[in-house]
């Protein structure tokens, strides 16, 4: 086998790569409505338990101050 087509033939699987994209099936309307709904519903969740930890460590550290624990 000639040098050349020994090149050839190794080039070809960088190619194969530099051309191949990346499929992605579309979602139906009602499964990205859900999703951002999701989305919604998680961040307030984690809001609300964010909030009790920050009153929880403020009551704690009350309470260290004015000597009730």
């Amino acid at each position: 086998m000639s040098k050349k087509i020994a090149t050839r033939l190794a080039a070809i699987p960088a190619v194969i790569v530099a051309t191949m994209g990346t499929a992605m099936a579309e979602l139906p309307a009602s499964v990205a409505t859900e999703v951002g709904t999701y989305k919604t519903d998680a961040l307030e969740a984690l809001g609300l338990i964010l909030a009790a930890g920050v009153a929880i460590w403020g009551l704690r550290k009350l309470g260290s101050k004015l000597g009730w624990f």
